[in-house]
């Protein structure tokens, strides 16, 4: 049965990511980001176009970042089975259990911003929707934590029928690689490096989403397998 459990939880991921994408690009009307060079008005009519629907995409984006935490318990499930990776498991799970936390955060962050745009200077909703930008983009480490722990989980399996494969290890690290960049758009407002730019935000995007929607089917491939075995706990 906890197999069975399992193999619903890890499809939780990729309902996050949908959920994401449709409510901030045709709900909020967040997505493309706005310029990390807009100027105070602008980030305050962003507000004032769309103030119910934006309070109302923060609320679901907010929940949906909760959904990171079952599709974690879903992977290290699967490490656990691998020799040796036990503490991986452990510490992939509390990584993406932050991660979650990380996304909250800057959601909150925005969620004051909308709650009173019209009623302060608009120099102050400026600042919160850059420090919700900042927060959002930068929040990578914990996640950066997960995906080197998933690496080093499917290089130490040597078992004749790995639980993961190899090869999703090397694109685990590369996702790794490609989201750094996310990292440090503190330090530009403008170019591809900026939190608005393909570097700063587009790439790592893309990175994740594409790693998230592979490790997600092979873990559903491993459970499966798990299941088909008969040597799922009971």
């Amino acid at each position: 049965m906890e197999a069975r459990v399992q193999r619903v939880l890890i499809w939780t991921g990729p309902l996050m990511v949908l959920i994401w994408f449709a409510t901030f690009v045709f709900v909020m009307g967040f997505f493309p980001p706005s310029r990390p060079s807009a100027t105070a008005d602008e980030i305050r009519q962003l507000y004032a176009d769309n103030p119910v629907l934006i309070k109302l995409g923060l609320v679901i984006v907010m929940a949906a970042s909760a959904l990171l935490v079952p599709w974690a318990a879903a992977i290290s499930g699967q490490l656990k089975r691998i020799d040796g990776a036990k503490a991986l498991a452990a510490t992939q799970l509390v990584s993406c259990g932050l991660l979650s936390l990380e996304f909250i955060t800057p959601i909150g962050v925005w969620m004051a911003a909308a709650f009173r745009y019209d009623g302060r200077a608009a120099e102050i909703t400026e600042a919160l929707h850059d420090v919700g930008w900042i927060l959002f983009v930068t929040v990578i480490w914990s996640l950066w934590v997960q995906m080197w722990c998933i690496v080093a989980a499917i290089f130490i399996d040597r078992s004749s029928q790995p639980i993961l494969p190899r090869w999703l290890g090397y694109l685990t690290a590369w996702s790794a690689i490609l989201i750094t960049p996310a990292g440090l758009v503190l330090f530009f407002k403008n170019g591809p490096f900026a939190w608005n730019g393909i570097v700063g935000i587009y790439l790592p995007l893309a990175a994740f989403a594409i790693w998230m929607g592979a490790i997600s089917y092979q873990v559903h491939l491993a459970l499966t397998r798990q299941i088909a075995d008969g040597t799922e706990p009971g």
